[in-house]
């Protein structure tokens, strides 16, 4: 069997959940339903293409301890994939590698399933399939750990083909971080291996780029970002022989920065009505973020921030961020943020991964309180 196409998809982050809003069809958190929606249209759009291997380059999932509906939907996909007959490399990314080695890992169970080939030990790991090597670097939390990994990379030159499958900031030929803490800084592979690559399949930068003519992140398959408005999500399908790269985009939940609006001359109505002009544009069960900005502070103390929701009623989700301006002149590096109480409370919970507590009840205990006692003032 030759290996001549594959699809390369990452980043589907299954566990993501955002906002507190429940989606009326599944009771899920919305935006967590978007994540697994998005992640098994890509999935089926895999199998229609009907390639000889899918490469997945890291974070499957959003968290080390991914919920019991995140490994349903994984798991799920795996059965599609094996079912069409279709081999899956993949390795794991900086969110789903737990920083406590004795936590286990989620990949001993996908391990289990025929025709999958995870990498996630922290260690180079190498799969072959006919004519073609795929060398795995999974993240590595330490620097050792990374250079130990990238030292182990074996090249059987009996390979017609070599694929190098990694996840991290690629640091030549421009920035490709997340400002993570734990991201992985990736070494120039193509330099310390001249001509070897047939392909570099990257994961984590949520952005598709190619970096060079056979290296490329392929972005992720939703937006875990504002920040990330303006970017497309889908994968890539690659022809090793002939280098060519098909981008195919899915579907994926509207994000919208609007131009910051200038308050210093506006006066509280005059904002209302610059404000629904802009509305008007958004498209329905987008996620917004609006800025006002050289707010006078009495202007601030008038402003309703009701009367701002009720006027993107159409969107899924309003972000405000006010920045405020005193005596004529605006403050330095100083700006109100204004968050929803459940959006604040579920960044929380994300943080205590790693604790004893049921996050995803206490989610969604707290989120429900919140937003009954935000409606009910």
């Amino acid at each position: 069997m030759t290996i001549r196409r594959i699809c390369h998809f990452s980043d589907s982050h299954l566990g993501y959940a955002e906002y507190g809003k429940i989606s009326p069809l599944s009771g899920l958190n919305q935006r967590e339903q978007d994540f697994y929606d998005a992640f098994d249209e890509v999935i089926a759009r895999i199998i229609a293409l009907k390639p000889d291997l899918a490469i997945h380059a890291g974070d499957l999932f959003h968290t080390p301890r991914p919920s019991n509906r995140a490994i349903r939907v994984a798991l799920a996909a795996l059965q599609r994939l094996g079912a069409a007959g279709i081999p899956l490399v993949l390795i794991s990314g900086n969110h789903e590698t737990p920083r406590i080695k004795a936590t286990g890992s989620i990949f001993e169970s996908i391990a289990l399933f025929p025709g999958v080939y995870p990498a996630y030990q922290s260690r180079y790991e190498r799969f072959t399939f006919a004519d073609l090597d795929v060398h795995c670097l999974p993240h590595c939390s330490l620097t050792e750990e990374l250079e130990a990994a990238s030292a182990a990379i074996a090249i059987d030159p009996a390979r017609a083909h070599h694929i190098l499958v990694t996840h991290g900031s690629w640091r030549q030929g421009g920035s490709y971080s997340m400002g993570e803490f734990n991201e992985q800084l990736l070494p120039d592979f193509s330099h310390l291996f001249p001509d070897v690559f047939t392909y570099i399949a990257l994961g984590h930068y949520h952005r598709r780029v190619d970096i060079a003519e056979r290296i490329s992140y392929c972005g992720a398959s939703e937006r875990t970002s504002i920040s990330q408005a303006n970017q497309a999500c889908g994968f890539l399908e690659v022809d090793l022989l002939s280098g060519e790269r098909i981008y195919h985009p899915v579907s994926s939940r509207a994000m919208v920065r609007l131009e910051p609006v200038s308050c210093r001359e506006l006066t509280v109505a005059d904002i209302y009505e610059r404000v629904q002009s802009l509305a008007a544009a958004c498209p329905d069960g987008a996620i917004v973020h609006l800025t006002l900005e050289q707010v006078p502070e009495s202007t601030f103390l008038r402003l309703e921030m009701r009367v701002l929701e009720e006027i993107f009623a159409r969107v899924f989700y309003l972000e405000k961020q006010l920045l405020l301006e005193r005596a004529g002149e605006a403050l330095s590096g100083s700006q109100a943020q204004i968050e929803a109480l459940p959006l604040e409370f579920g960044r929380y919970v994300q943080n205590l991964q790693e604790s004893e507590l049921d996050g995803e009840r206490l989610y969604r205990l707290g989120a429900h309180y919140l937003t009954a006692a935000e409606e009910e003032s």
